[in-house]
């Protein structure tokens, strides 16, 4: 983000560790998104298994990165929580090291000018390689900005990758059903953004990744790009501590009308959504038929939880009424051997 990239083919060479492998994914999607012919190409070249000569450069780059943390304890030592010992393991056998707990947060780290400062240093340095017994140097920076002056730029907003960070979660096989539902941990999920994606004639295999309340839905390949959200059948009663994710359209309609005192039922406002709701049709649909909801409520005389589920029957029939007399396209069925 905020980082020019030469309109040319870029290559790159990523680690072959678990947590790298999955760059394959949001890689794949920005190449879908912006890649051009003769333009813009994020091209990745994974370090071989068992072929020293590519991890050498890799390697070189993780112990500065283990000296960087270094640089980040003394600078920060005044804010040291606790120390307790732990291991690692380092050629089969196990070392002894000593943990240090940061009371910091990644914004503190960001103010401190630390990552800008390593990053500096890591560009602006000398970096030494040997081909053929011939060792020479080279300088990260003047490498990339003389790629930069030979073409056009492009250059990335927050906008254009906010989602990707989705990515980032480890990754579970599972399978959507034919009817949009997923069976995780003996809990139910509805498919509640991308259904088009799947068939309905027959279940598809995908990853997924949980965060509790939702689940992330990846394509079933290794650089298989987002397809959707599912919403578990029955939130928690409990918020679920999720990692920072933008709420899809279903959960801000959910919230909306939970904001107005009624007990929503996912799958059914799941399927209404899919047939063509959405949040600004949610709202209007409410204040057209404010009055009456309130009215309804007052002659029903019950616990609010029946009240609740009163009112959100009431609101689904007048978004049934709503959608028979403007008629949506329902999205079109994927074929029996390709998910698109």
């Amino acid at each position: 983000m905020s980082t020019p990239f030469p309109q040319k083919k870029i290559r790159l060479r990523p680690d072959n560790a678990k947590g790298f492998v999955n760059l394959k994914r949001p890689i794949n999607e920005l190449n879908i998104k912006f890649s051009l012919p003769g333009g813009f190409y994020l091209q990745p070249d994974f370090s071989r298994i068992h072929a020293p000569k590519d991890k050498a450069h890799l390697e070189s780059s993780h112990r500065s990165i283990h000296h960087f943390e270094m640089r980040i304890i003394k600078h920060f030592e005044d804010r040291i929580a606790k120390t307790e010992p732990g291991y690692i393991y380092r050629n089969g056998k196990k070392e002894k090291i000593t943990v240090t707990y940061l009371d910091i947060d990644l914004e503190t780290l960001r103010q401190s000018d630390l990552l800008e400062s390593y990053r500096r240093q890591h560009n602006e340095q000398k970096h030494y390689y040997s081909v053929n017994g011939k060792t020479s140097a080279w300088v990260p920076k003047e490498k990339f900005d003389a790629g930069l002056a030979q073409c056009e730029r492009l250059t990335f907003g927050a906008d254009d990758v906010r989602h990707f960070a989705k990515y980032g979660y480890d990754k579970i096989k599972a399978t959507v059903g034919a009817k949009g539902i997923i069976t995780f941990n003996n809990q139910t999920y509805h498919v509640a953004v991308g259904a088009q994606h799947f068939s309905r004639h027959k279940s598809t295999k995908v990853y997924i990744s949980d965060l509790g309340d939702k689940l992330f839905i990846f394509e079933h390949k290794e650089n298989g790009i987002l397809l959707g959200e599912a919403l578990r059948r029955e939130p928690y009663e409990k918020p679920v501590n999720q990692a920072v994710a933008e709420p899809n359209a279903v959960e801000l309609i959910s919230a909306y009308l939970q904001e107005k005192k009624m007990a929503v039922d996912r799958p059914r406002l799941i399927d209404i959504h899919l047939r063509g709701l959405t949040l600004d049709a949610a709202k209007a649909i409410y204040r057209q038929n404010r009055k009456r909801y309130i009215a309804y409520a007052i002659k029903l005389r019950q616990p609010d939880a029946i009240t609740g589920k009163a009112l959100f029957n009431a609101f689904i029939l007048d978004c049934e009424r709503q959608l028979s007399n403007n008629p949506l396209v329902e999205y079109a069925p994927c074929s029996e051997n390709k998910v698109l």
